[in-house]
């Protein structure tokens, strides 16, 4: 390599070593027209070719020097990324040979049912199949793994003594202990080693021993797998979210780095007991709370049908947050246990049959689901994900607003909208519509929500329904598309329009299309409904923003995204970062009537000082 390196330098200097020595000569000939002056008998026909052919001469040199210097930069630069694509592969190479990286890519590569074996510390070797519910218990934080450790060895005590736990308990408890909890370690060492060599390859990045472009073949396959849903096999979404708080938790932070890198993002699901509670509030904080839960909903619906169902469970459960952490080791140990034996009898810890309903068209592949909290009702729409809904998007010719059941009255939006948007939401229309029947009471608040094409259907969703006697408390959706013709987004705002809530954030593209003008529609322009609320280039929220102001707001995204990975556009579509913006937002509605009740309370003090006074 080094020889190879030497005579690549050695061809540049020399290409520009003959030029610049036949520049010279030429430089010399070229002074010939003094002599011309000294010995008139010199042909001056020669002399101006000569001076011709060493102007030609200096040309061809100084082109042939410029591209040996090229070539040996070219190969110079040839040669080192050809050192860089040798490490990543050797570094690849060492990762795939150990057997927990081999072990966790079969795991990943939809081989969750896989048979695996570990040796037991009597020497036997117990086989395990790697199933989500015990990938999630291995994947527990480091102080979730510290108690179970603790609850054991005193359950360990309690049963050691005569009459103190029955044999059946007894023997549960030894089972878990000594072959259960030690798949779960297994497991987590296994985890451990393949996120510490993803580690490896950002630290051999942030070296410059490679580039992400070096790396990006051996190891981009695996970074989808895990980041983008459409990857992903089905039913693994609670798996997936364990293992984003699993490298939070672990604080991997160079395995976070390295995703950015790629275009994706590793962030912590954003779900808590507390969602949904109380939000027909009409408060700044609980307007704020309220969009969130929309938020993380309409975030929620992309997973699959069985981790839908155990959120909304877990919506609906009067559990908190991080209970263990108010156990003591042994009860936190037992409730492990009885996790464990439900996950192997296939058993729901909470049945919500009664208060859950997912919705699926195959014909327009559109998905949603509905649940009731209290006297609250959700119906939440999917965006944007098979080929199918793309067909959706792409059907821009408009086509007369209808709806299943119309109002005795007459009453009926008489503009025009999205023909793609509309035999969608016609395919579950009539299931929400039955669901709603048996759920409605007088008191019932209705919201409906979505994102991207989910939030086109939730517009027409909630329109249809409020007009047909579902009154709908709010619409909240996010980076939505255009749905209809100006004409129907007049009537319907004049009706709903302080009722309806669009988010956008920064240069999400998404809300500008359909375009407002279309050939396939010369007589109609498409128009948005509902209150705008734009999250500017930082993630903060505006509830009024000028024109002006958002598309200068936009170019320095434009701007600033230059750098990152993927496309401005397209990231900023993220339901994660919306799901982000309208946490910091309500945060910091929080601080903000934090400190305007610390003013009142300190003008009150100073009030009294001066009466007292």
């Amino acid at each position: 390599m080094g020889s190879r390196l030497a005579s690549i330098t050695r061809l540049a200097f020399l290409g520009m070593g003959i030029a610049v020595s036949v520049i010279v000569s030429a430089t010399a000939v070229l002074s010939m027209p003094a002599l011309a002056v000294q010995e008139p008998e010199i042909n001056q026909r020669i002399l101006a070719q000569s001076q011709l052919v060493a102007q030609w001469l200096a040309a061809f040199a100084l082109l042939g020097g410029a591209i040996a210097a090229i070539t040996g930069i070219d190969q110079y630069r040839k040669q080192c990324k050809w050192r860089r694509r040798e490490h990543a592969r050797h570094l690849i190479e060492m990762m795939s040979r150990r057997e927990a990286i081999q072990n966790i890519a079969a795991i990943l590569d939809y081989e969750e049912y896989r048979t695996f074996e570990v040796r037991l510390s009597n020497g036997q070797i117990l086989q395990f199949e790697a199933t989500d519910e015990r990938l999630k218990r291995a994947l527990r934080s480091h102080a979730q793994m510290v108690k179970t450790r603790q609850g054991i060895k005193m359950l360990s005590q309690v049963s050691a003594q005569p009459g103190k736990m029955d044999e059946g308990t007894a023997r549960i408890l030894q089972r878990y202990r000594d072959e259960e909890f030690v798949i779960e370690l297994t497991l987590r060492d296994w985890f451990d080693d393949f996120l510490g060599a993803l580690e490896s390859c950002n630290n051999s990045i942030e070296a410059g021993l490679v580039t992400a472009e070096d790396l990006k073949p051996f190891i981009f396959y695996w970074l989808q797998v895990i980041s983008d849903r459409r990857f992903r096999r089905n039913g693994g979404s609670g798996f997936y979210d364990q293992f984003f708080h699993y490298i939070y938790w672990s604080d991997y932070k160079g395995v976070q780095k390295l995703f950015e890198r790629y275009g994706y993002k590793i962030l912590p699901p954003p779900y808590s007991t507390n969602d949904f509670d109380n939000i027909e509030k009409e408060t700044p904080v609980y307007d704020a709370f309220r969009a969130l839960c929309m938020a993380k909903a309409a975030h929620l619906v992309y997973e699959d049908e069985e981790y839908v169902h155990d959120i909304v469970s877990h919506w609906l459960s009067d559990n908190i947050d991080d209970v263990w952490k108010k156990q003591n080791p042994a009860d936190y140990v037992v409730d492990t246990i009885k996790q464990w034996l439900r996950a192997e009898d296939r058993q729901k810890a909470f049945d919500i049959q009664d208060e859950f309903k997912y919705l699926v068209d195959r014909v327009t592949d559109t998905q949603a689901f509905m649940f009731r909290k209290d006297s609250h009702i959700v119906l939440i729409f999917r965006g944007s994900q098979q080929a199918a809904d793309w067909k959706t998007n792409f059907k821009f010719r408009l086509r007369e607003f209808a709806m299943y059941q119309p109002p005795k009255s007459g009453e009926i939006p008489t503009g025009k909208v999205h023909r793609g948007f509309q035999t969608a939401w016609e395919g579950v229309e009539k299931r929400v519509i039955i669901q709603l029947k048996k759920w409605w009471g007088k008191d019932t608040h209705f919201w409906v929500a979505g994102h991207s094409l989910g939030g086109a259907l939730a517009a027409l969703a909630a329109t249809s329904l409020d007009y047909q006697g579902f009154r709908v408390s709010g619409l909240y959706t996010f980076g939505q598309p255009r749905v209809g013709d100006w004409k129907f987004t007049r009537q319907v705002n004049a009706r709903m329009g302080d009722r309806m809530f669009r988010y956008v954030n920064n240069n999400d593209v998404v809300p500008l299309i359909p375009p407002q003008f279309n050939i396939l529609n010369p007589t109609h322009m498409y128009g948005h409904m509902g209150q705008f609320r734009y999250f500017n280039v930082r993630g903060k929220l505006y509830k009024n923003s000028f024109f002006g102001q958002q598309w200068g707001d936009r170019l320095l995204g434009f701007i600033l995204a230059i750098k990152q990975p993927g496309t401005d556009i397209v990231a900023d579509h993220m339901m994660e970062f919306y799901v982000r913006n309208l946490q910091k937002a309500l945060n910091e509605e929080k601080e903000r009537q934090k400190s305007e009740r610390q003013e009142k309370m300190e003008a009150a003090e100073l009030f009294e000082l001066e009466k007292a006074r």
